[in-house]
């Protein structure tokens, strides 16, 4: 019927009350039954008189061993002779009192096991006296809850307390709730007792007008002003200063539910430091440019005489004119080779100066190994049949990659270590150059078989200036040419290394990552090298006229020896730039050579105002200086010379020049 079941759609007799006693108790009793707390029933002497089925289970006694017993048998042995004071009291005056008045009960269990409890206790009179309700709860699982809360919160407190820094936390409302005893330090001054519940904008205006703050070249109100910026939207960090001069880093972050996290560090220390920084940094610049600028004096003084001394021994050693004596052009050759040796230490401290300094100028590019080991082989041969040393060169596989990296440099570390190899080799003994493809980078070896390296001395071998123990000897050198190396490896984006034993010889290798199409370094023009000496122009026609702005006399008397050779040439010294210029504009001749360090006018200057003026703006000028600077050929790079030379001057390489200019149709008059 309408989907009710039959006894759902049987009519149910009205409720008529309870009016049978035995009825009554048996409902009140099942009613207790399924009470969820303990109910214990005690009369006006403290005997139990009635008990739920809780009681019996939270106690562990039997109903009928309980009933009659007085309530004290519940309560631990320590608390009963004062419950039993307790208890004449309540039924003196009773009330209500309900669970949780604050007071730390406990009960006992049949077993004699203690637990904390909560009891509510309700008079109840009667015709008989009166009675004592009293609903017991088990709160053994809230305590324990408790406890473990109270361990967190202690365990948080003192993790916020041991943070180096100061530490507070902000709620929503922008309202202190914790902070550290370093953070009440901090912000606590000017601010009478509690910090916790202060708004942050009264924590700072405490201390600003507290002055604990400096405010750095600024007023304490735009100091205010940006903290509170900060403080609304936090990005990053804010520094500030105390008045006692400590470095402060205040850092704060969003939480999830609104509020702010602030961390506060003393960074003096930090600050102090990178002041240091720097400062060193500073010095060590102002080192560097002192040490560039006294190369570059040095540079100047140490090649202007050289520049004498061996142009002029060059030119005994070519004279046609007056051969020398097979005597004196032995000496000759001795003189030219400890100047060329002179020279080349020079070059060496000059080209480390440059690697430290960063001013080295590359460019990368697919270099083949095997052309670039014959070129060193070829360059190398006549240093090593003076030696008695065979170069052999490995066979170089033939689908080996070509190499990234700067060719003139690449080449120079080869012959630094095939020349080491030479020199540090045994006589009839051999260099050999090896190479193969490790991975994705090209390793090349050069191994020798001479006195080797002793071990102690090993560790130093990539440092400047180190010579392995070969300070004093017949085998000359500065210790200098593996530490270039490294350097100019790790700028090719390469390394290197070595393996030695003492007497029985080294090895030394580089490894350069391999060329791959499509990653081309930045390309560099280069002039090909002329194997032939150039002969002296014979020139045809017109007389020629160069003029040579030089103010040192010996540079002079070498220019015009040189020039001797030279037919149909005329040469005009000239010893300053000023005189030199207004000369050329009205000679116009067909050559200037041009020093560059001249007293007055610099020669860079000289050549500015002549590439200005229409009628000498066309005349080639050959640069000559003294300074090998990488910051010197910078500056004359974009001047316009002819060419750029450096003193000591070579011969042949200033002959050739000269032969450029002078075998080339006389520029046409200006109009």
């Amino acid at each position: 019927m309408n989907g009710m079941t039959e006894d759902e759609g049987r009519e149910r007799p009205p409720f008529r009350g309870l009016s049978d006693r035995k009825h009554s108790d048996e409902v009140f009793r099942k009613l207790l039954d399924t009470a969820p707390d303990a109910v214990v029933v005690v009369d006006e002497l403290g005997r139990i008189v009635l008990v739920n089925l809780q009681a019996e289970r939270l106690f562990g006694y039997p109903r009928d061993e309980l009933i009659g017993s007085e309530v004290e048998v519940l309560i631990p042995q320590r608390f009963r002779p004062t419950h039993v004071g307790n208890r004449k009291g309540f039924v003196a005056s009773p009330k209500v009192r309900p669970m949780g008045s604050g007071l730390e009960l406990f009960g006992i269990k049949r077993d004699g096991a203690e637990f904390p409890i909560e009891i509510s206790l309700s008079p109840l009179p009667t015709e008989e006296g009166m009675l004592t309700s009293a609903s017991i709860r088990d709160i053994t699982d809230r305590k324990q809850n408790e406890l473990r809360v109270r361990r967190i919160q202690e365990h948080l407190l003192s993790a916020v307390e041991s943070i180096q820094g100061a530490f507070a936390i902000f709620d929503a409302k922008d309202r202190l709730v914790l902070c550290n005893s370093t953070c009440h330090r901090i912000l606590g001054r000017g601010i009478e007792g509690a910090l916790v519940g202060r708004s942050f904008d009264e924590l700072v205006d405490a201390n600003l007008e507290a002055g604990a703050f400096h405010p750095s070249g600024t007023s304490a109100t735009d100091l205010r002003l940006r903290w509170v910026a900060y403080h609304r939207e936090p990005t990053g960090v804010l520094d500030v200063r105390t008045r006692e001069g400590h470095d402060l880093r205040i850092v704060e972050r969003r939480t999830p539910e609104g509020g702010t996290v602030m961390t506060i560090w003393d960074v003096t220390e930090e600050v102090e430091h990178e002041q240091e920084l720097r400062r060193a940094r500073a010095l060590a610049e102002a080192a560097n440019s002192a040490k560039s600028e006294f190369l570059a004096s040095m540079s100047h003084e140490l090649r202007t005489p050289l520049n004498a001394i061996l142009g002029f021994a060059q030119l005994l050693h070519r004279d046609k004119k007056t051969p020398l004596s097979d005597r004196h052009r032995e000496r000759i050759e001795h003189v030219l080779k400890e100047g060329e040796h002179l020279l080349r230490l020079i070059d060496e401290i000059l080209d480390l100066s440059r690697v430290e300094s960063g001013r080295v100028l590359l460019s990368l590019e697919p270099v083949g190994v095997a052309q670039a080991l014959a070129e060193v082989r070829t360059t190398l041969e006549p240093m090593a049949t003076r030696a008695d040393v065979e170069i052999a060169v490995r066979p170089v596989p033939q689908d080996l990659p070509d190499v990234l990296a700067d060719y003139t440099r690449f080449k120079q570390i080869l012959m630094n270590y095939g020349s080491n190899a030479i020199k540090y080799g045994r006589r009839r003994g051999t260099a050999t150059f090896r190479a193969a493809l490790r991975g994705d980078v090209v390793r090349i070896c050069v191994a020798d078989d001479g006195i080797g390296i002793a071990e102690g001395q090993q560790e130093r071998i990539f440092q400047p200036f180190h010579r392995a123990g070969r300070d004093t000897g017949a085998i000359e050198g500065t210790g200098i040419g593996l530490a270039i190396t490294k350097r100019l490896a790790e700028l090719m984006g390469g390394r290197v290394g070595f393996q030695s034993r003492e007497g029985q010889g080294s090895e030394f290798w580089i490894e350069l990552p391999v060329h791959h199409p499509g990653v081309e370094g930045p390309g560099v023009s280069r002039a090909e090298a002329r194997s032939e000496d150039a002969s002296p122009a014979e020139a045809q026609g017109p007389r020629r006229l160069i003029v040579y702005i030089e103010d040192n006399p010996s540079s002079c008397a070498l220019m015009e020896d040189l020039l001797a050779d030279f037919e149909r040439v005329d040469l005009i010294t000239v010893p300053s730039a000023e005189v030199g210029i207004e000369l050329v504009r009205a000679r116009r001749p067909d050559l200037v050579i041009m020093d560059i360090h001249l007293p007055g006018m610099s020669g860079l200057e000289a050549t500015r105002r002549l590439r200005g003026w229409p009628e000498t703006s066309a005349i080639p000028i050959i640069a000559l200086s003294a300074a090998a600077m990488v910051s010197d050929a910078e500056r004359v790079e974009d001047a316009g010379f002819y060419r750029y030379l450096t003193k000591p001057v070579r011969v042949d390489e200033l002959a050739r020049a000269l032969e450029e200019v002078l075998m080339a149709p006389p520029p046409a008059p200006a109009e």
